[in-house]
């Protein structure tokens, strides 16, 4: 364990605020967004969405609260910037199963307030886009998406089985 020592009450101040983990400052809902999220882990101050490491341990601690353990890689997400309020979100990946995404609002009118939000939800088959129900959004991150296998992929994979123990039968077969 590293101990930090600070020489003035400002530099403790500053660097417990550093330091300190980020916490939810209001709750947000699952119906914030149309379809409607598995689950939302809270409005947490400030746009949250950028590659800096306090904001990077944020996002991490948020996305965990919903059950997914991210790397904290912010070059491998997909960044939507320049929302400019709109109320719909289109990321060029199609969301398909359980995926994982991150919205910042601005201070505009009809929005939560200057804060990000944390949404799980299930695309099903394949979702192109989705809709916000608050004005103001700013940017976007799509964390992680989940392809939910086809009924084809099943049955090439049962194929797949039944061959190896065909195989494996003759082998011992022989």
């Amino acid at each position: 364990m590293k101990l930090l020592l600070c020489k003035t009450a400002a530099a403790c101040a500053l660097l417990a605020a550093v330091t300190a983990p980020a916490h939810a400052s209001t709750a947000c809902s699952v119906t914030d967004i149309d379809p409607q999220a598995q689950a939302c882990a809270g409005f947490y101050d400030g746009n949250l969405l950028n590659g800096s490491p306090t904001d990077l341990a944020a996002q991490q601690a948020a996305l965990a609260t919903l059950g997914f353990s991210w790397d904290g890689d912010f070059d491998t997400v997909e960044k939507l910037s320049d929302l400019n309020g709109s109320h719909t979100v289109d990321f060029s990946t199609l969301l398909q199963g359980i995926s994982y995404v991150a919205v910042h609002f601005g201070n505009g009118r009809g929005g939560p307030g200057n804060a990000t939000a944390f949404y799980r939800l299930d695309a099903g088959a394949g979702l192109d886009t989705f809709t916000l129900n608050f004005n103001a959004s700013s940017n976007a991150v799509l964390y992680q998406t989940t392809p939910v296998p086809e009924p084809q992929k099943y049955t090439l994979l049962l194929a797949g089985l039944g061959v190896l123990a065909w195989v494996a039968r003759r082998r011992r077969a022989k």
